[in-house]
């Protein structure tokens, strides 16, 4: 029987300044290329199918799990958002790892969402020794701000907060207070009620005193929740994985377009599936079943991962660079890049009158000129948001995402619907999505959410893909708005790859709401930390020069 290899645990890796932080190696019998992952949630609790250390070791590379300072096992001082620390543990562990006598020399770095994003900070300290990195689902504080449009992903933030929270207390064991054990248990159960709270920041679930991190610091900006990194400083050939209905989908993407414009001498590789964020990258998918080749496993992702670091190493040319799953059609596509050369453009233009809750409006390949001036509106109550329902969300809190039916959504007073004709051939949108709107509030804020969905001849509405708008921050940050004046918005709903079937409609939802996903925008024109109760606004939606850009001829 061949042997595989042998597993060590609490390998110790000091860095800089003296501080040892500890893994677990996963070592072939001879010196092999070695594939490190980082990760703050405990080295032995890596499952996302993307690619994990046994799939290492099954096809001949070494692979290093390590927790991170502070984290676990390791030594040293953990502090909730630390990326300069982290670009230099990862630089320090990449060259370790390298002069180690189980590896050959050559290190890559991998791991899903903050693994990845410390493999691209790691990646641009320019370790000598590293050869090439895969960061799954990940985004920087500027990409998450264009796709954010100005609001707060508020679930995100307090489900991972919670989500540390209980982290923090698990490790204290008996000695946790069981009134923060009380506090951070009812936050889980129900963190919708605590979100509902004004000002956010104030909220009760989130006063721990101990805990390093504080709601206050990360709504305000003094802590900076998520790094940035220079693309250009990155060396190496990148992979880049991330899903339809991944909450950082067109981040990944963006960073993908970013390298292949600055390093077109390097090989950078894309794979798309019909995934959320992180963890389990099945076939299933919100209500839909995609078929079984569209899970990681069916797809090869592991192996696909491991094929892409040997091309790093032997130089040797390999399939084309860019794979992503095509729904509607449910197969994987091949292109020498993204958007494909062979993807066209369509434009449709929302055309009126549609009525909050009922008659929906139209979206027709041609202007309607002849259209009377008179716009749509709907009456915004930050006290009644539209509730947040699959897409692009994260699951750490109570949300799910993915393609979920959004006709009762549609059917809500505050929600206004555009529906194509009904298709009577297919229609392929492969690329980026964009909404040119042109819209007025009677309040000092708004929030605008688009979101392009599928109609099927049942009457569902599948959400494809989405964005959001803040129009103070439309064209910067404290961009005034002008009460009941029109203003231009360029909303960026992302990429995507669907096909529309015939007996199908292509559909748009606009709103000023999706929460708990985002921040209520309360209408004060206000921080978000410390908005008070707002009052209901009127928002209208004006014609003739909005218009709805589908697929390659959206532009980058």
């Amino acid at each position: 029987m061949t042997e595989l290899g042998r597993i060590e645990g609490g390998v110790e890796a000091p860095m800089r300044d003296g501080v040892l932080l500890r893994g677990d190696l996963w070592r072939p019998p001879s010196p092999a290329p070695a594939v490190v992952f980082r990760t703050p949630y405990g080295r032995r609790q890596i499952s996302s199918d993307t690619l994990q250390p046994q799939h290492c070791l099954a096809g001949g590379f070494a692979a290093l799990v390590q927790d991170t300072r502070g984290r676990f096992d390791s030594d040293g001082e953990w502090r909730a958002v630390m990326w300069e620390q982290e670009a230099r543990d990862t630089y320090d562990t990449v060259e370790w790892a390298a002069a180690q006598p189980w590896c050959d020399g050559n290190v890559f770095l991998a791991g899903t969402s903050y693994l990845g994003i410390i493999a691209w900070l790691g990646a641009a300290e320019r370790p000598p020794h590293l050869r090439g990195i895969a960061p799954a689902m990940t985004t920087g504080a500027a990409a998450d701000a264009r796709d954010t449009g100005g609001a707060l992903r508020l679930d995100h933030l307090v489900g991972w907060l919670a989500y540390m929270a209980a982290d923090w207390l698990g490790r204290q064991g008996p000695d946790a207070d069981p009134s923060l054990v009380a506090k951070v248990a009812s936050l889980i159960h129900d963190p919708a009620r605590a979100m509902r709270r004004l000002p956010l920041v104030g909220m009760p679930e989130l006063d721990l005193p101990g805990f390093p991190i504080r709601i206050g610091d990360l709504l305000d900006g003094r802590i900076q929740a998520l790094p940035d990194w220079d693309h250009a400083a990155v060396e190496v050939p990148t992979l880049s994985v991330t899903g339809w209905y991944d909450v950082y989908a067109t981040a990944t993407i963006r960073g993908h377009l970013e390298m292949r414009r600055l390093r077109p001498d390097l090989r950078h590789e894309l794979i798309v599936g019909p995934w959320a964020h992180t963890g389990a990258l099945s076939h299933l998918q919100g209500e839909v079943n995609f078929g079984v080749a569209a899970s990681a496993a069916a797809a090869r992702l592991p192996t696909r991962h491991l094929e892409f670091f040997r091309r790093c190493l032997d130089g040797a040319d390999g399939p084309a660079p860019v794979r992503y799953f095509q729904m509607g059609t449910d197969e994987w596509r091949t292109a020498e890049r993204w958007p494909p050369a062979e993807a066209a453009g369509h434009a449709l233009y929302p055309t009126g009158p549609a009525a909050p809750g009922g008659t929906p409006g139209r979206l027709t390949a041609v202007p309607d000129t002849a259209n009377p001036a008179t716009p749509d509106g709907y009456l915004h109550d930050p006290d009644d948001p539209v509730p947040s329902h699959g897409g692009r969300v994260l699951h750490l809190g109570r949300l799910v995402p993915g393609p979920l039916d959004l006709s009762r959504t549609a059917k809500r007073p505050d929600v206004l619907v555009y529906l194509g004709d009904v298709l009577t051939e297919d229609t392929d949108v492969i690329g980026p999505v964009r909404l040119k709107l042109t819209f007025a509030t009677d309040a000092a804020d708004a929030d605008v959410m688009a979101r392009l969905v599928d109609q099927l001849p049942d009457g569902r509405m599948l959400p494809v893909c989405e964005g959001v708008i803040r129009l103070s921050h439309r064209d910067g940050l404290d961009t005034p708005v002008p009460r009941g004046e029109p203003v231009r918005l360029d909303i960026d709903l992302g990429h995507t790859a669907q096909r529309f079937p015939a007996g199908h409609r292509i559909g748009l939802l606009l709103s000023s709401s999706n929460f708990p996903h985002y921040d209520r925008n309360q209408g004060d024109g206000g921080p978000p930390a410390t908005a008070g109760p707002g009052t209901p606004s009127t928002q209208s939606v004006h014609y003739g020069t909005s218009v709805l850009l589908l697929g390659d001829g959206a532009g980058p």
